[in-house]
Order: structure tokens, then C-alpha cells, then sequence
């Protein structure tokens, strides 16, 4: 189970969707006469909604992982636990 590194991940997407709405930011212009704020916050609202999209994908196939390997451990930790009983049977009755 990688935790570090999905933390990790949402530390670089928080810093892609900053990235993005300062270049959004920086990139729109200045004066009102070649485009509205309303516009820009716009443009800029659908480039966030774009980059928190994709963070949700990331986090559903990282959650998928975690549950995929939850199962495995489960099933390791069953398995052993039923060899066990089996022995542990074998033993009370002597043979």
C-alpha cells in the first residue's frame, strides 16, 4: 500500500491547479475592452473544474488499488487462518 506517494500526488495537483489559474490569471488581459472579468473567472473556473476532474480519476484508481489489495490480504489472511484450523484439528485428533 503506497500512501506517501498519493499524498504526494495531491500535493503536485494542488500545485498544477495553482499553475493553471496563474496563467489563466496572467494571461488574460488587463483592460475591459478586450474581454470581461466575468470571462476570464470563466475560462479560469473551467481550467480548475478540468485539473479537479482529473485529481477525482486519480484518486478512484488509487482507491481501486487499495481495495485490490485489501482483497489479496484478505484472502491470504483467510486461507492461512482455515490451514491453521485444519492443523489444529489434525493435532486434537492425534493424527
Amino acid at each position: 500500500m503506497k500512501i506517501l506517494p498519493a499524498s504526494n500526488s495531491w500535493s503536485r495537483a494542488f500545485a498544477r491547479v495553482c499553475a493553471v489559474v496563474l496563467i489563466v490569471a496572467a494571461l488574460s488581459p488587463a483592460s475591459a475592452e478586450e474581454q470581461s472579468l466575468k470571462d476570464g473567472a470563466k475560462r479560469a473556473g473551467h481550467a480548475v473544474g478540468s485539473v479537479a476532474h482529473d485529481i477525482g480519476h486519480g484518486a478512484k484508481k488509487v482507491g481501486k488499488e487499495i481495495g485490490q489489495g485489501a482483497k489479496e490480504a484478505g484472502k491470504a489472511i483467510g486461507g492461512a487462518a482455515k490451514e491453521g484450523g485444519k492443523e489444529f484439528k489434525r493435532a486434537v485428533k492425534g493424527g
